[in-house]
């Protein structure tokens, strides 16, 4: 049997004390492990990239939960329906239609925001403005370009997880316009490693309260006429107009 000598004993102590130290450093990581972060990252990219390249439409049932930090309690959650496909000059068309607990209908087409509850027959019309883009938001990490999504945020791998059986990788998005920061300070989005878009989405408010969307029996590409995005109101509903 070999025994170590007191010198190689010696050298070999100092070494393990570093490297425990260097642990417990916050945010420390070894290179091998910040580059193979960055390959995946590099790589979960390239796959947004060609699903953007091929992107015409989504449509899914959707699940959401508002957290409320002070309580440490989620709200009860709303279920439903979300359209989602580009218009001819390049812009999201958007509706999500929540069926339970109460009806109410959003969409998204050109310069408005259209926001209906039939049940108290009222409606909240925004336009959008130069903020027509920020309408994108309530579908982060499905059809965009990834070259686009750098223009406004700075995107950071987290890892993996599964979500309801798929495997995704999970992307941290902090914007990087300090107006929209201090509306959410960042948004998570779990890209199916499948299909190259967004499984989950978290958007994180600046004192953690936060939205959890959940996407389930996704279909791409599935014919959705525009007339799915407009809402034609009854007459005897009431409307405020916000400009």
């Amino acid at each position: 049997m070999k025994i170590n000598s007191p010198i190689s004993t010696q050298r070999t102590i100092p070494r393990i004390a570093a490297v425990f130290i260097l642990l417990l450093i916050p945010g420390f990581t070894f290179p091998g492990a910040q580059e193979d972060k960055a390959d995946k990252m590099d790589s979960v990219l390239r796959h947004m990239e060609e699903s953007s390249g091929n992107f015409q439409s989504f449509t899914a049932d959707i699940t959401k939960k508002t957290y409320t930090a002070i309580l440490e309690e989620f709200d009860p959650p709303e279920s439903g329906k979300f359209y989602y496909k580009r218009a001819g000059d390049g812009s999201a068309l958007i509706r999500e239609e929540i069926t339970d607990p109460a009806e109410k209908i959003t969409t998204l087409n050109g310069g408005e925001a259209l926001i209906y509850q039939p049940k108290v027959k009222s409606a909240i019309s925004y336009e959008l403005g130069k903020h027509r883009d920020k309408a994108e938001y309530m579908a982060l990490g499905i059809g965009q370009s990834p070259t686009d999504l750098k223009k406004t945020f700075n995107i950071a791998y987290q890892g993996n997880e599964t979500v309801n059986g798929a495997a995704c990788s999970i992307l941290e998005l902090k914007p990087k316009d300090p107006k929209v920061a201090s509306i959410f300070s960042s948004i998570t989005v779990w890209i199916d490693e499948a299909t190259g878009v967004s499984k989950q989405m978290k958007m994180e408010e600046p004192f953690e309260d936060y939205i959890l969307v959940i996407f389930s029996n996704e279909k791409l590409n599935k014919k959705i006429n525009d007339s799915m995005f407009e809402q034609e109101l009854p007459q005897d509903v009431d409307i405020q107009r916000i400009n």
